[in-house]
């Protein structure tokens, strides 16, 4: 029996880390295709600007030997000033304007002309329509750089914690984070942190990553955790530190986004500069998580750790 539940334990645990596969594989397989979209849009764009160029090469050829026609047929040329648009032909009162019995040659060069300029009229408004659809991906790109300032961490309290119903591998806990009502957060910390301890237990949360359902469950946020192969511990916030307390980077301001967009991959940037010192102290880039006016957030024992 006791053979059975360890299988038991192991399959279900092997479960929960095949959801997060699972869902990690979905967001990469979006962002490619995200890519692919964009990069054909940009040699979509690069072709038609290569077709505009010819086109209007073309145009000007096509006007010189309109010009040319039309001396051959009396019509009096004035020259126009640079960056003024008039029309290129001017008629003179005293010079016989050309009747209907205009040269074939001409009749065949203007309506050449005519055909040149709605053909590039029409490949001008595909042009914009392709600006136009581009515009939105270009107003959405990320203009800010990519660090830690845009994570939204806060000191938070477990108020509650319990085994979840279908995962033994996994907590769902009640958390306070300074907010009108606690967040449920589950964490895969079963094997790592006995029961007993999560409860009334101050933490570090990572609050704006997108809601995500973890066997059944919707996990609004995440605990903060020193972590290696062998051992994970909760980072802790300094003492005086309440629920709600922003945890800040010297030299790293700026607000933290209100959800982070899975797509952009940002919170997978920012994980690796994530660590403890040697004084369990933890650090982005060398900068210690910080409370204003209260001091740093560290492991227990966990030094030169990963943070996840």
């Amino acid at each position: 029996m006791a053979a059975n539940n360890a299988v038991l334990n192991r399959l279900e645990q092997k479960g929960a880390e095949a959801d997060q596969v699972i869902e990690y594989l979905k967001q990469q397989v979006a962002l490619l295709k995200e890519k692919a979209i964009l990069q054909a849009s940009l040699r979509e764009e690069k072709k038609l600007r290569v077709e505009n160029a010819k086109l209007k090469k073309e145009i000007e050829g096509l006007k010189q030997e309109l010009i040319q026609a039309e001396i051959r047929n009396g019509v009096k040329q004035i020259a126009v000033p640079p960056g003024t648009t008039v029309s290129t032909a001017s008629f003179s009162d005293d010079v016989p304007q050309p009747t209907a019995v205009t040269s074939s040659g001409s009749k065949d060069q203007i309506k050449g002309e005519d055909e040149e300029k709605k053909k590039k009229e029409k490949v001008g408004k595909k042009g914009e329509k392709k600006e136009e659809k581009q515009q939105p991906a270009a107003g959405s790109s990320d203009a800010k750089p990519v660090s830690v300032s845009r994570l939204d961490l806060r000191v938070g309290c477990i108020i509650t914690a319990e085994k979840h119903p279908d995962a033994d591998t996994l907590y769902v806990e009640e958390v306070d984070v300074g907010e009108a009502s606690p967040r449920t957060v589950v964490s895969g910390l079963v094997k790592h942190v006995p029961l007993d301890q999560m409860q009334n237990r101050m933490a570090i949360l990572l609050c704006n990553l997108k809601p995500a359902k973890m066997r059944g469950v919707v996990s609004q946020a995440m605990v903060m955790c020193a972590s290696s192969p062998e051992k994970v511990e909760i980072l802790a916030p300094p003492p005086g530190a309440v629920p709600g307390d922003r945890i800040t980077f010297e030299g790293f301001p700026g607000d933290p986004e209100k959800e982070l967009n899975p797509k952009k991959k940002i919170w997978e940037q920012i994980q690796p500069d994530l660590h403890t010192n040697d004084q369990c102290v933890a650090t982005y880039k060398g900068v210690p998580f910080e409370v204003k006016g209260k001091g740093v957030c560290r492991a227990e024992t966990m030094a030169n750790s990963g943070i996840k």
